[in-house]
């Protein structure tokens, strides 16, 4: 989409080649560049809110012991897993909201809303129930190979977290509701209010009455108790933008509902078995040890730095394509898919530049062994190599796709290349070749590079671009 001469003529005068530049690159008839920039600086700063926040609380909790953290690693693809259940469907909502917003339909939007705050709680309730009642099962079966500590340390870790869904799903469908519409300052805040809340709590809990595992689980309920009655309130109350009343949260609106699942539900099931993937490869590094355990959740926790500004585009993507596709210009959706690629993997650089050279002091927080410590390092390194080059392209242009209502192909293409190249693959250069825990996160930036090469081809062929998701 061209710039409109007038506005090309006022930057030029104006003496702003900066403004020209980005304009030309990112403006168009349906936002300015300072209107994506004002939306993707608050998702950046929520993801790194978010992230550093749970740096801090992963480094309370390793400082107890380094069975806490692994009670933690070993649990998180099964927390990860229900997590990204509703977070999936959530996504589903933003994409609905995103494009009626598009349409201009504002009747439509609220009816959307509603939904979406109901399908995410009734999700996470059936999955807190489940999770709460097999939580012995699940841990003792999958991670039997580990210490007697560790998976008792697991089981409660499990059943709190399981019991904070619920609070967990009001604000993950405030959230889709808001970021469908483009209000991500008022997502930053809650999340900054959620986060500071479960930080000082952990203070207290874990450093101050010493509760380890409890003190976390404590500290995150109450967090997200608080935020999710506040996500609530923002949208029942009389100022909120679109207004949600009970009755467009009780009254089930089958059509909606459809249009949301449709989105939601292969994303879910291909975060089922994406975190099932995840699971196995815990189950393998188990058979390295406590060491290679506690290494491979402190480089995650860690790792999350790096890529949460890339998580913020991949946001922003859902929002700025889904409303160009409610809008009709798939034109301009595919422009803006390949634009927020770039955009991606500019700033997915700038963090690496930023942030490795930090690492030595980030970790400190962790009070890391130092037999562990060279483990981290040496992790850290494998998957920052490949990072410019793959990470924007496989995970930001799957959101592109989804957005534009083409969830099946992503979902499957996910699918494949994690079985196959990180879990298959994965396990081979593990153990078998003797590579532990490095082989693994070797295999991650092999599985970026062939889901680049397989959403590329997609992107290029504009297949994508022929769904429907809305009526």
């Amino acid at each position: 989409m061209k710039l409109h001469s007038a506005h090309k003529i006022s930057l030029i005068r104006s003496g702003s080649r900066a403004d020209l530049f980005l304009s030309k690159q990112l403006g168009s008839n349906q936002f300015s560049y300072g209107e994506l920039f004002s939306m993707l600086l608050p998702l950046i700063l929520d993801q790194f809110f978010i992230n550093i926040i749970g740096l801090l609380t992963t480094a309370m909790i390793s400082s107890s012991s380094q069975e806490s953290v692994s009670a933690v690693s070993l649990v998180s693809p099964l927390n990860m897993m229900a997590y990204s259940i509703f977070n999936a469907i959530a996504a589903g909502g933003t994409v609905v909201v995103a494009q009626y917003k598009g349409r201009g339909e504002t009747e439509k939007i609220r009816t959307a809303a509603g939904q979406v705050m109901f399908a995410t709680s009734l999700v996470a309730t059936v999955l807190c129930t489940l999770l709460i009642i097999f939580s012995n099962p699940l841990v003792y079966t999958l991670f039997g190979a580990a210490d007697p500590v560790v998976k008792e340390k697991a089981c409660n870790y499990l059943i709190g977290v399981s019991l904070s869904m619920i609070f967990h799903s009001f604000y993950m469908g405030s959230f889709a509701v808001l970021r469908g519409l483009g209000e991500t300052k008022t997502c930053l805040r809650l999340t900054m209010l959620i986060n500071l809340i479960h930080l000082f709590a952990s203070m207290l809990f874990i450093n101050g009455f010493h509760m380890d595992i409890m003190g976390t689980v404590l500290s995150l309920n109450i967090a997200r108790l608080i935020g999710g009655g506040f996500a609530v309130f923002l949208l029942v109350r009389p100022k909120s933008i679109f207004r949600i009343y009970t009755k467009d949260i009780f009254h089930i609106n089958s059509s909606m509902l459809r249009s949301v699942f449709k989105i939601g539900v292969p994303f879910a099931l291909e975060q089922v078995f994406f975190n099932g993937g995840g699971m196995l490869v815990q189950t393998y590094i188990v058979f390295l040890g406590t060491i290679s355990v506690a290494a491979n959740a402190i480089a995650s926790s860690a790792f999350s730095i790096l890529y949460s500004s890339g998580m913020a585009i991949s946001t922003l993507a859902i929002t700025v394509v889904g409303q160009c596709i409610g809008a009709g210009d798939k034109e301009l959706a595919k422009r803006y898919g390949a634009k927020l690629v770039w955009l991606g993997t500019f700033i997915i650089t700038l963090s690496l530049v930023v942030f490795m050279p930090l690492m030595p002091f980030i970790l400190r927080l962790y009070q890391a062994p130092e037999e562990t410590l060279s483990l981290i390092y040496n992790l850290l390194w494998i998957a920052a190599i490949p990072m410019p080059l793959f990470w924007s392209a496989s995970n930001i242009l799957p959101c592109v796709f989804r957005s534009a209502g083409d969830a099946n192909y992503s979902s499957i293409s996910s699918l494949i290349t994690m079985w196959v190249v990180r879990v298959g693959l994965g396990y081979l250069f593990a153990l078998p070749l003797g590579l532990g825990v490095q082989g693994v996160w070797i295999c991650m930036g092999i599985e970026w590079a062939v889901r680049t090469v397989i959403y590329y081809l997609r992107y290029r062929s504009g297949a994508w671009l022929t769904k429907n998701t809305i009526d």
